[in-house]
């Protein structure tokens, strides 16, 4: 006997690109994860960060396994403490630090 399947009210957007919207001013932000056939950039310690978001920390000589951390625009890429200036940093995703968010500036 064959049982009624029905279909799942779960919706999918493609992988990759996520919009927010912001409240009140119909703005929107993009966000992007890896591009899709472009080689992954490495970025070393001591480099400023182009973009705040999500990065891949992968240490020399695996003395500890890579794991992910928030950086923030315009902050240099910290040296490990074990591996020195040879930890390399790579970006995940890109992700706006809330306080640099237009709807939730500090004010000055």
């Amino acid at each position: 006997m064959q049982k009624n399947r029905q279909r799942s009210p779960i919706q999918t957007f493609p992988i990759g690109h996520i919009v927010h919207h912001a409240k009140g001013g119909g703005k929107s932000r993009p966000h992007f994860g890896h591009k899709q056939g472009r080689p992954t950039e490495l970025f070393s310690a001591g480099e400023t960060v182009r973009e705040t978001g999500i990065y891949e920390v992968i240490h020399d000589r695996s003395h500890r396994t890579a794991h992910e951390v928030v950086l923030l625009r315009e902050d240099a890429f910290p040296a490990c403490d074990s591996c020195g200036n040879l930890v390399r940093f790579r970006l995940i995703r890109t992700a706006p630090y809330i306080f640099q968010d237009e709807d939730f500036e500090e004010p000055e």
